[in-house]
């Protein structure tokens, strides 16, 4: 694992450590493998979330899926201190670009380390929202594993 330097987005000092990645499939539509990578988040030196990007190279649009566990980390924290929140990232004419989605129709929904999945009406226009897209932004702009997301 390594750290990938800290950029101040919205007031956040955004460190990601970047973990691990996968690959399955292949894909019902187009036969192609899908990549996962995932990894950790830090304001400072407070965790405060882990992500997990998956995308299949070679679909039309260059779309792709952020999950978020966002929330307390570390000794004395449990599931109820974490929320899922999901994102999808297109590829615009305009540029790249954000939505969120209702985090309960993605496999992060179920994961043990969260209470919750939230939708997309729960983190709109709320103090959550500029953390979720700070972070995302980081991610995508930082994390090497990811590059053909931004070509």
């Amino acid at each position: 694992m390594y750290a990938i330097p800290m950029l101040e987005t919205n007031r956040l000092k955004v460190t990601i450590y970047p973990d691990n990645q996968a690959t399955f499939g292949p894909c019902d539509c187009c036969g192609n493998l899908t990549s996962r990578i995932w990894g950790y988040v830090e304001d400072g030196e407070v965790a405060i979330a882990a992500y997990y990007v998956e995308w299949t190279p070679g679909h039309e649009g260059r779309h792709a899926n952020f999950d978020l566990i966002v929330g307390k980390w570390g000794e004395n924290t449990e599931p109820s201190d974490r929320q899922a929140i999901a994102l999808e990232f297109r590829r615009l004419e305009n540029g790249p670009a954000f939505m969120v989605i209702d985090a309960g129709v993605r496999k992060i929904a179920t994961s043990t380390l969260v209470s919750k999945a939230l939708d997309r009406a729960e983190v709109i226009a709320t103090p959550l929202a500029a953390q979720v897209f700070s972070i995302c932004d980081v991610i995508y702009l930082e994390d090497p594993r990811i590059s053909e997301l931004r070509r």
